[in-house]
C-alpha cells in the first residue's frame, strides 16, 4: 500500500514535535548537570599539571598546534597568574545554577565556553566521553529544559500571570536520542571491523589490560566460553540499543537491559565517566508522562503521603 505525502509529512511532525510535559527535559537537565559537575570535579586535583602555566603542555605549544579560530579563553587570558582556578569557579558555579536552572541557557553558554577552553587548552586529554559531554550539552542549549523543575520557571510564574505551559515540543529529546542511536550502532560498526569481536576474543583481552580494571569479577572474566558469549551478547545488545529501542513493545525491556549493562561495566572496568553519561541518555527513552508519574510518586513519598484517589 503506497503511503501519501500528507502521511509521510504528518508522521514526521508527529515524531518530532509531539507535545510532551515538560518536567522530562528538566529532569534530563538536573540529571546531566550532576554528571557535568562530577565530570569537572575530577580535574580539581590535577588543574595546574594540565592548564596552569607552568603545565605539562605549554600555552605556547597549544596555539602553534591549533593556530585558527576557535573557542579558547586561555588564548586571551592564559598568562594571568591562576587564570585557570578562576576559569575553575566559573565553570562550577555555572553547573550549579544550571542544575538548579537559574538563568539556564546563560549558564550553560558559560558552561560550554568553560569546558571547550579547559579541552582546547590540552586537547590530548579528551576522548569520546568529553565529545559526548560537549555535543549534548549543545543540544540543551535550544531545549526546553528551563521550564520546569528549575528557579526560571519558578520566578516566571510568580511574576507573570501566564504560566509556563507544562508541555511543549519534543524535537530536541528527539535529537538526543538519535544522537545516542548513532553512538551505538556507529560503536557497532567500528568494532565489526576487527577479527576479535568476530571470534569472540575482544573481551579476553580488554580484561586482562590493566589500565582498565576496576574491580573483581569472580570466574566469568576466567572462562573463554563466557567471554565469548558475553563479547558476542555486547555486540548484540548495542545493536538493539540503538534500533530497537524505537519499538514500543521493546523499549522499557531494553532501557532496563541497557541500564544493567552499563553499570556492569562501570563496574568491571575503568572507563571514567562515559557509562553513567550513557544511562542518562538512556533515560531520555521514557516518555514524558513516565517522568511526570515518577516525580509524582516520588514527591508524594517524600511528603509521606498517598495519592488521593480521584
Amino acid at each position: 500500500m503506497a503511503i501519501s505525502y500528507r502521511n509521510l509529512l504528518s508522521a514526521w511532525d508527529n515524531f518530532f514535535f509531539e507535545e510532551t510535559p515538560t518536567i522530562k527535559e528538566g529532569f534530563f537537565r538536573i540529571v546531566w548537570g550532576l554528571i557535568l559537575l562530577c565530570y569537572v570535579s575530577q580535574d580539581f586535583v590535577n588543574i595546574n599539571d594540565f592548564y596552569s602555566k607552568k603545565s605539562i603542555i605549554s600555552l605556547t605549544s597549544v596555539l602553534q598546534e591549533f593556530n585558527y579560530p576557535h573557542i579558547n579563553v586561555f588564548q586571551y587570558f592564559g598568562k594571568i597568574d591562576s587564570f585557570e582556578n578562576y576559569l575553575y569557579v566559573i565553570l562550577i558555579l555555572a553547573i550549579f545554577s544550571f542544575i538548579i536552572g537559574l538563568k539556564t541557557r546563560f549558564s550553560l553558554v558559560l558552561i560550554l565556553i568553560s569546558m571547550v577552553s579547559f579541552h582546547q587548552r590540552n586537547i590530548w586529554l579528551l576522548s569520546s566521553s568529553e565529545v559526548l559531554l560537549r555535543t549534548i550539552s549543545i543540544y540543551l542549549l535550544f531545549s526546553n529544559c528551563h521550564k520546569s523543575l528549575s528557579l526560571d520557571a519558578y520566578l516566571h510564574n510568580k511574576k507573570s500571570k501566564e504560566a509556563i505551559p507544562e508541555v511543549s515540543s519534543s524535537w530536541i529529546m528527539k535529537l538526543i536520542q538519535i544522537q545516542l542511536s548513532v553512538v551505538y550502532v556507529w560503536t557497532v560498526w567500528q568494532k565489526l571491523k576487527g577479527d576479535t569481536w568476530f571470534d569472540g576474543t575482544a573481551l579476553y583481552y580488554a580484561t586482562r589490560l590493566d589500565q582498565f580494571k576496576n574491580f573483581p569479577v569472580p570466574f566469568l572474566f576466567d572462562s573463554i566460553f563466557i567471554l565469548k558469549i558475553l563479547t558476542w551478547g555486547t555486540l548484540i545488545l548495542e545493536f538493539l540499543l540503538g534500533t530497537l529501542i524505537w519499538i514500543k513493545e521493546f523499549r522499557i525491556p531494553l532501557i532496563i537491559s541497557g541500564i544493567i549493562f552499563h553499570l556492569f561495566i562501570e563496574y568491571s572496568m575503568s572507563i571514567p565517566f562515559f557509562e553513567y553519561i550513557m544511562i542518562a541518555l538512556l533515560l531520555t527513552h521514557f516518555t514524558g508522562e513516565e517522568f511526570q508519574t515518577f516525580i509524582y510518586k516520588l514527591v508524594q513519598k517524600f511528603r509521606g503521603s498517598k495519592p488521593t484517589e480521584s
